[in-house]
């Protein structure tokens, strides 16, 4: 297994009972610090006119450091905190 598999399984071990909808990670070759992100979001929230309140940017260096940040931040998110 792949370190960029193993940061998967991670992000779908705390998306489990969350069920939020997960993008693919994304490249942004013009940003030189965090450059990947990968967006999240509550499929259950009705969507309201200026958009959504349970939703996640996660942001890293590198594609599988991205994946394990949203892990993260699902957890924390799990848990009933806010990420930092």
């Amino acid at each position: 297994m792949t370190d960029l598999e193993r940061a998967w399984a991670e992000l779908d071990e705390a998306n489990a009972w969350l069920g939020w909808r997960v993008g693919d990670p994304y490249l942004h070759e013009e940003m030189a610090s965090n450059p990947w992100e990968q967006y999240a979001y509550d499929p259950t929230e009705r969507p309201k006119a200026g958009g959504r309140s349970r939703e996640w940017t996660a942001v890293g260096r590198g594609e599988v450091d991205v994946v394990r940040e949203m892990a993260r931040c699902l957890r924390e998110i799990g848990a009933g905190r806010a990420p930092r």
